[in-house]
């Protein structure tokens, strides 16, 4: 019994002592981005024509003023599937310059215009998907250009929540690879869902000004922030090295030659030697000092000598009633 006792008590006692060298972890940072410009696009009318596509660049002569091409709210953006084909999709750029970490996940949520006389039309059966775009977006909206190349071998899915506001609602893992490597993600829909049914979801920019206006889309980043404390510089001592004295030029000599040219060494001057250049000074190696998280935990060293006695003594006091 006694010696389980102490067993236990100095088991306590080291435990307690290590305590202090249990590292940091580094929480994770939320960071919120909104999108720095958004883009939608329909696709031309006139491509289904016999002639082909005909875009501002192939008139013969530029129209007199910009022609609204979209029909809906300015400020307004679309994403929509009708007639077994995609009739409109969305851009969204995001300012990843800003980030300083490792980005460990993520979500897009996109509140929904649910205004009927905005477009929207039964957004709860839609199918969007989010994938990454490497080219510049430029603002616009309605364009009949063509929009920018999208990426969705890799891609997240979008999926309407009802409450406490409709909006969409994505978690971005499947696209961390490339993200802040990338200009944004493009909505449009899920080619890889069956669409049967007709949709339309409508969002607000942060730049529309009607009083049917919704918040805009939100990115939200877990990032995991650089730590240089982690990182420990080693001085490394550089070989010196004394300037080399080059030797004048002297005539060659073969070995077994019968005679040897006579040399008055007198006439011959020693080369002078140059003193050795001053060693370019070296930095001093820094010295980094590592914490510990419980600075306090080296009092329990002491406690516990103080402790451990009182407590061999209590359990080895013999009990035994005296007469």
């Amino acid at each position: 019994m006694r010696l389980r006792s102490r067993v236990v008590l100095a088991a306590l006692a080291a435990g307690s002592a290590t305590l202090g060298f249990v590292p940091v972890a580094h929480a994770d940072s939320t960071t919120t981005l909104a999108a720095s410009a958004s883009a939608w696009y329909q696709p031309n009318p006139s491509c289904a024509a016999p002639s082909g596509c005909v875009t501002t660049s192939t008139l013969p002569v530029a129209p007199p003023v910009d022609v609204p091409l979209s029909p809906y709210q300015a400020g307004t953006f679309h994403v929509a599937y009708g007639g077994g084909q995609e009739t409109a999709r969305s851009y969204l750029a995001f300012p990843y310059e800003g980030i300083d970490g490792t980005v460990t996940g993520g979500t897009l949520d996109v509140p929904l215009d649910v205004a009927t006389a905005d477009g929207s039309a039964q957004p709860e059966t839609s199918h969007v998907q989010a994938c990454l775009v490497s080219a510049t977006i430029t603002p616009t909206e309605g364009s009949i250009s063509p929009p920018p190349l999208a990426s969705c071998e890799q891609h997240a899915l979008l999926t309407y929540v009802a409450k406490p506001a409709p909006h969409l609602h994505a978690d971005l893992a499947p696209l961390l690879g490339g993200l802040v490597t990338t200009s944004g993600i493009a909505l449009l829909p899920d080619a890889t869902a069956p669409q049967t049914d007709a949709w339309h979801v409508v969002f607000s920019s942060a730049s529309r000004t009607d009083t049917g206006k919704t918040d805009p889309p939100v990115m939200k980043l877990a990032v995991t922030p650089s730590s240089s404390s982690d990182v420990v510089d080693t001085p490394v001592d550089l070989p010196s090295s004394a300037p080399v004295a080059v030797l004048p030029n002297t005539p060659s000599m073969s070995v077994g030659t019968p005679s040897l040219p006579q040399t008055d060494l007198s006439a011959v001057t020693a080369p002078e030697v140059q003193a050795p250049a001053a060693a370019a000074p070296q930095a001093a190696p820094r010295t980094i000092t590592v914490g510990y998280a419980y600075p306090a935990v080296w009092l329990l060293p002491l406690v516990f000598l103080v402790l451990v006695p009182l407590g061999a003594r209590a359990l080895t006091t013999d009990l035994t009633p005296t007469t």
